[in-house]
């Protein structure tokens, strides 16, 4: 039995509009120089916290302040400024018809991640949905993967034993989590990182859409 566990921004969904029309209000709200196009798209994937960082060079008080004021814009309207990729749907259904269990682990907050998740209805799909807690430091792409494939171990104890775990993901994030975590590491160009990010973080294979990742799960699995 095999694992599949998505990564949520730039690989589910495109969800590019509503999180840097977030991050500009935030910035705006500050009085604070809004970086440039090529700077802004850096934000999505990583910790949201890190990004404010090191792209504004922000103290710790102000990351918390920038954080809020995202957060105020984002949790009542930019996570609906988002759109299922083409195939997604289709794929989730053929990874359950083989059996295959399936999560998500996002840096997002786990409580969006589960409201867009909702919004979607694409809830049925998924046995466990993981994402970042500020308040127990739970925020990294590592830890947060590590916490999915604990949950999913438990849920499937009693029935069977995964032989294969795989992580899908658009970022290097992703892929030196699941290197970590000795999952197969699965890059998808169609999201917010490039070829050659993901290759240089060690991607086992590079999928063009959600389709490609289906044939390179086939493909895996015979090798």
């Amino acid at each position: 039995m095999i694992c599949v566990i998505f990564d949520l921004d730039g690989t589910l969904t495109d969800s590019h509009e509503g999180i840097l029309k977030s991050i500009r209000h935030a910035l705006t709200s500050m009085n604070h120089p809004i970086p440039d196009e090529d700077t802004l798209q850096l934000f999505i994937g990583p910790p949201l916290a890190d990004s404010f960082k090191e792209h504004c060079h922000m103290t710790d008080e102000e990351v918390e302040q920038a954080y809020n004021f995202f957060k105020e814009r984002y949790d009542s309207v930019g996570k609906y400024e988002n759109a299922v990729y083409p195939q997604i749907e289709e794929a989730l259904k053929a990874l359950r018809k083989t059996g295959a269990y399936v999560g998500i682990a996002t840096a997002k907050p786990e409580e969006q991640a589960k409201d867009i998740i909702k919004h979607f209805k694409l809830d049925p799909y998924f046995e466990v949905i993981r994402g970042a807690n500020r308040e127990i430091g739970l925020v990294h792409k590592l830890d947060i993967l590590k916490e999915a494939l604990k949950d999913m171990e438990t849920i499937t104890a009693q029935k069977y034993k995964i032989s294969r775990w795989y992580m899908v993901g658009d970022r290097k994030y992703d892929m030196e989590a699941a290197k970590a975590l000795n999952c197969v590491a699965m890059g998808v160009s169609y999201g917010y990182g490039s070829v050659e990010e993901l290759e240089s973080a060690g991607a086992d294979y590079i999928c063009e859409s959600p389709s490609d990742v289906l044939v390179n799960i086939a493909v895996d699995t015979l090798l």
